[in-house]
């Protein structure tokens, strides 16, 4: 079996929680000096189980006083199986309570209470302790859960313990795994000998000696040099495990609990989290924009609660709520949280997270609620197909990944799911993907509507311009490649590197057609040397009608100067006539052919050198091959 799981504790102070894992495993979590003198948990301690199968259980020691609850928070997210511990001689209390509700926020589903301390009491005190335990638990996941009595100083029910812990642990469903691997740090120190070491529970993925890993916040980058479990050494680990992971390359400062080690793609530190949150019945009133302490992983970070779509949530209710941290987190969609409010210090809530991200997501707005909604059923597809429509321009493959953190095969699955829904497109040598193009081709037609009317005289709007102000992140090949599946059906043309409404047509005035004619007959009356520059535009306006011949062919702009067809036409008969007869061509000669000037004579030349139909070798030009059999 794969399985790994995490036993926990959980409970008031001095209810016995440490005693009970010593006399469970022989082994004592409190490590700290501080903590034998004053009898008490303060940090995290760290245990593990013999299961009859012989796997090792690993298990997380929390302390119980209210002053350390977010040391317990840092241990608690990675619970699978928790033991909550209840003193006979005191029964529930208010740490009883506050834990519990911490379990439940974090979706804890399986647990053990346990009543310990049973050689203190009398049957009748006994059974008071049961009575509390009654009324506490009622409407929680630990209403039916096992009970045992245990007392850790005779032995009595340890081994009864032993069992139902085994059958519970062995029971439960393994891990969902995802493609990265993700260990948040709850301890750092340093081992003489060994260097930086940090500890944790490995969420997902698995972690080998050799990988390289980031430390994130932060972006520490790091190799592992040595993995351990329990104590001893192995060469990777999986979801579940507490693992001890001895890094290369990185000195202590700098590394602290809250930061996730990483491995693989699709992960980055956050400062906005969107979830579901649950306000406890015990809770005020919370107002939007309060500020709270963010508890995720073994993390805490300050933020704000802002509510969506309305501004208070009552006790006892829930609501989606962005949380706006002041520093970066590193959290998954499917990640526990918990809230603690600012001051006085005491757990007031939590959920689930629905998405990470660094975008506000704005109050009042219908879409962002259905969006989150939408998102919250974690269907797969519907995850793909929301990010995209959001997203209105093709997202690449790892930008999908990253928002909607799925696994690749779960993308995929999704995609062939989603047929086609999704179209794809490669562009500079990534995958890209968009929803049907609907969002993205809105805007094109209005890029080109708007285009259209600002400029009446042209014919449409050129490729590259377009690709700028629409997608810039995507190169000119890759938004060639997306326009062959984009335009079929959509109402709009491409000619000549140019793009148009299909209604769009060119209209010209009676002015314009007037002044269009008496701009060709002054060109063709002047074939080889016609007017320029200042010259042409005391004819009247006529730099837009240029534009407008040169797309229909009616006229040729040539190293700057501007020449009717018939002159290109003319100068190509000749060019055929003359190399049928001549190897060569020089300037001069074609100079005398015209009857012009150098001026007008080398453009044209040069026009015919790019158009194919000559090709320059040192001061002459031999013929082309596009010379013949193609039209001018």
């Amino acid at each position: 079996m794969d399985n790994n799981l995490i036993i926990g504790t959980a409970g008031h102070v001095d209810h016995g929680k440490s005693a009970l894992i010593r006399a469970l495993t022989g082994i004592e979590t409190d490590r700290l000096q501080q903590e034998k003198q004053r009898g008490i948990t303060i940090e995290l301690g760290f245990a593990w189980f013999d299961l009859p199968d012989g796997r090792r259980a690993g298990i997380i020691d929390v302390p119980g006083h209210e002053r350390f609850v977010k040391n317990m928070l840092a241990g608690a997210a990675g619970i699978d199986v928790v033991l909550l511990v209840v003193a006979a001689d005191e029964g529930v209390m208010p740490q009883t309570m506050e834990h519990l509700a911490i379990l439940q926020l974090l979706g804890v589903q399986r647990g053990i209470v346990v009543i310990t301390k049973i050689d203190l009491v009398d049957d009748e005190m006994l059974e008071l302790a049961e009575m509390t335990i009654d009324e506490a638990l009622e409407g929680t996941f630990l209403q039916d859960a096992p009970r045992v009595r245990v007392s850790a100083v005779s032995g009595e029910g340890l081994e009864e313990l032993r069992q139902v812990l085994a059958d519970i642990v062995t029971a439960a469903p393994s891990r969902p795994r995802r493609s990265f691997s993700r260990l948040p740090v709850d301890r750092v120190f340093v081992l003489k000998g060994f260097g930086t070491v940090i500890t944790g529970t490995l969420l997902d993925g698995s972690i080998k000696e050799g990988d390289q890993v980031l430390l994130m916040p932060g972006e520490i980058s790091a190799r592992v040099r040595q993995l351990q479990i329990h104590g001893n050494h192995v060469p990777e680990a999986h979801p579940g495990q507490r693992v001890a992971v001895n890094l290369a390359g990185v000195e202590r400062q700098g590394i602290h609990r809250g930061q996730v080690l990483f491995k693989g793609e699709g992960l980055e530190p956050v400062d906005k989290v969107a979830g579901r949150f649950y306000l406890l019945p015990s809770a005020p009133v919370l107002t939007s924009n309060t500020r709270i302490r963010f508890h995720c992983g073994s993390s805490e970070t300050i933020g704000r609660a802002v509510i969506l779509g309305a501004d208070q949530v009552e006790p006892g209710k829930d609501a989606l709520v962005q949380f706006r941290l002041e520093e970066p987190v590193v959290a998954v969609r499917g990640d526990r949280y918990v809230i603690r409010s600012w001051s006085p210090v005491t757990t007031i809530g939590g959920g689930e997270i629905i998405e990470t991200g660094r975008q506000r997501l704005s109050r009042h707005k219908r879409e962002v609620v259905d969006n989150l909604l939408l998102r919250e059923e974690g269907d797969p597809p519907a995850l793909v197909l929301s990010y995209l429509d959001e997203a209105v321009r093709p997202l690449s493959r790892r930008q999908l990944l990253l928002k909607a953190q799925l696994a690749p095969e779960e993308l995929e699955q999704a995609l062939k799911e989603l047929g086609g829904t999704v179209i794809t497109f490669q562009a500079d040598g990534e995958e890209w993907l968009f929803s049907k193009g609907e969002q993205l081709l809105a805007q094109l037609r209005d890029l080109l509507a708007k285009w259209h009317q600002d400029n009446p005289l042209r014919q449409g709007m050129p490729r590259e311009e377009v690709r700028t102000r629409l997608l810039p992140n995507v190169g000119s090949r890759g938004f060639a490649s997306l326009l062959e599946k984009l335009l079929p059906g959509s109402g709009i043309k491409e000619q000549d590197r140019e793009l148009a409404l299909e209604t769009h047509e060119v209209s010209l005035s009676p002015e314009q057609l007037a002044l269009q004619e008496k701009l060709l007959q002054v060109l063709r009356e002047n074939l080889f040397s016609p007017p320029q520059g200042e010259e042409l535009e005391a004819l009247g306006p006529v730099a837009p009608l240029l534009k407008l011949l040169a797309q229909q062919g009616s006229i040729v702009i040539a190293g700057g100067m501007v020449f009717a067809r018939e002159a290109i036409e003319a100068g190509g008969a000749f060019l055929r006539k003359h190399f049928e007869q001549e190897p060569q061509l020089t300037l001069a000669q074609f100079r005398d052919f015209i009857g012009s000037s150098r001026k007008y004579a080398l453009p044209l030349l040069e026009y015919f050198d790019g158009a194919g139909f000559t090709r320059r070798r040192g001061d002459v030009r031999i013929a082309g091959p596009n010379l013949r059999g193609v039209e001018l």
